[in-house]
């Protein structure tokens, strides 16, 4: 069987069953039938009969041009919208990372200048380098910062 014969089995099912359903659901089935075909566009838009058992007194209801179905899997219309989709996702998380790394980069150099700014000053200072070895030198420089504060 190709794809039309079973869609039209499907369909000749369906109308069947349709019949013995509540006017309640057929009505709910329309409103949200009319609400979806609101929302195509325009161009897309075509007049089609509604079948007998859907037809509480309108004639004729808008369908679309392309049978029905939706471009959101197939065509080349289908892989656009998926393409723009992955891009909507990926092409923020890439500005998130790169940005997290360049945050990170400069963090980095931020310590390293000050690790440099403090070994220049060691090495320039009066002071012997042994003194800073000498465990009584952070008792020294705790003095001195006290007496600079009074």
């Amino acid at each position: 069987m190709n794809e039309q014969r079973i869609a039209q089995l499907a369909r000749e099912a369906l109308d069947e069953s349709a019949e013995h359903l509540p006017w309640r659901v057929t009505h709910r089935l329309a409103t949200a039938r009319e609400a979806a075909l609101a929302r195509l566009p325009k161009q897309a838009q075509v007049a089609v009969p509604r079948p007998a058992t859907a037809q509480a007194g309108h004639a004729i209801v808008v369908a679309s041009a392309a049978g029905g179905r939706s471009s959101a899997g197939g065509g080349p219309d289908g892989r656009r919208r998926f393409g723009l989709g992955l891009a909507a996702v990926v092409v923020p998380v890439a500005i998130v990372a790169a940005v997290l790394y360049g945050i990170s980069e400069w963090d980095s150099r931020l310590r390293a200048d000050d690790i440099a700014d403090v070994d220049a000053a060691v090495l320039v200072d009066e002071v012997p380098i042994s003194a800073y070895a000498d465990r009584g030198f952070g008792v020294f420089l705790r003095n001195v910062a006290q007496g600079d504060r009074e």
